[in-house]
């Protein structure tokens, strides 16, 4: 029920030392986000919370706590800025978990932040395990994606947009196209006012191909490439990107092994897919955390324009029978009763 925070004080980034304790929930905390340049943390946990908090010195403050209405758990957490004419930058705080709708908020600044619930993204038919959000590179305005990662299978990308909406296509009663989908799928506008500027939420893409739970999404960090990274229950990490003709999003690079060839899934698989899904600083690398432990490993080679997979942090998930070293000692193998052979 308590968040620890941790500085680096030397060259070392790897040495970390332990500043203070932030206390005040009730339940397990299962996410954490920060918005870029500002001091705010938030936090969700079990107790049905969100807690807003100001990260100061060596010392943290509440700020504010948001009962989540109806009552769920939050799972994922997305915090991030939003461009504004006045000197104070307005803040969107993006909630999910157990339910299957994204909840909004807004507030007026990160200096007094005081949030309220602008808006409620629906279409999702499970559990949102996953909130990513990153600056849109092909937007002269600036605007934001977020992409919400569910247990249905599908990723949702949302548009937040500073300014009045743009009507460019007709609504979804008057469109043949939308009329005949899904009711999930709508290009309907979410509204709201935050230091002076308006802003829009709208429905911008859906993500298909994934066969089980999306566990978690993230953006490339690499500024020159807009590309989501997806880790699945299905045993695979997915890289998705926008064609740059059509405009569509498509899966460029799948990694993993196909659930259909394992037989793994959620209800009935035993290794359960990958659950985390983490970019490298520089964007040219992906690992991934599976069920069993163990880490995997890919590296993009630009030459290939491929993503090769290499050497990633792993072990044996029953006991070990027999270790042999290589003649020169560089290599240890080892052979255990998971029936794998692993050479360390």
């Amino acid at each position: 029920c308590t968040i620890r925070i941790w500085k680096s004080d030397s060259p070392d980034l790897r040495q970390f030392r332990h500043v203070f304790t932030l206390e005040g929930h009730e339940g397990t905390v299962n996410a954490l986000a920060v918005a870029e340049g500002t001091d705010i943390l938030t936090s969700g946990s079990a107790d049905g919370t969100v807690k807003i908090w100001r990260l100061s010195g060596e010392a943290g403050q509440l700020l504010e706590t948001i009962p989540m209405k109806p009552r769920f758990f939050p799972l994922t957490l997305s915090l991030n800025t939003l461009q504004s004419d006045g000197k104070s930058r307005p803040l969107v705080l993006a909630v999910a978990g157990t339910m299957n709708t994204v909840q909004v908020y807004a507030a007026e600044s990160s200096d007094s932040p005081s949030f309220k619930l602008c808006a409620v993204l629906s279409g999702h038919e499970g559990w949102v395990r996953s909130l990513a959000c990153t600056q849109d590179k092909q937007s002269p305005v600036g605007d934001l994606l977020l992409a919400s990662a569910s247990q249905d299978k599908y990723i949702r990308l949302w548009r937040v947009r500073r300014g009045e909406v743009i009507t460019s296509v007709p609504t979804e009663d008057e469109d043949p196209m939308l009329s005949g989908m899904e009711p999930t799928l709508t290009n309907k506008a979410h509204e709201f006012e935050a230091s002076g500027s308006k802003y829009s939420i709208t429905f911008e893409a859906l993500l298909f191909g994934n066969e089980d739970w999306i566990y978690t999404a993230a953006w490339n960090p690499d500024p020159e490439r807009q590309q989501l990274l997806t880790a699945s229950a299905d045993n695979t990490l997915t890289i998705w990107e926008q064609d740059s003709v059509s405009g569509v999003w498509m899966s460029t690079e799948r990694m993993g092994e196909l659930s259909v060839q394992k037989g793994s899934t959620t209800a009935t698989g035993t290794t359960g897919g990958f659950w985390i899904g983490l970019w490298a600083p520089d964007g040219k690398q992906v690992v991934s955390l599976t069920r069993t432990g163990s880490w995997k490993l890919w590296r993009y080679d630009g030459d290939s324009d491929m993503w090769v997979q290499g050497l990633g942090i792993s072990g044996h998930v029953r006991s070990v029978n027999g270790i042999q070293w290589d003649s020169g000692g560089a290599y240890l193998l080892s052979t255990s009763a998971d029936q794998t052979t692993r050479l360390h």
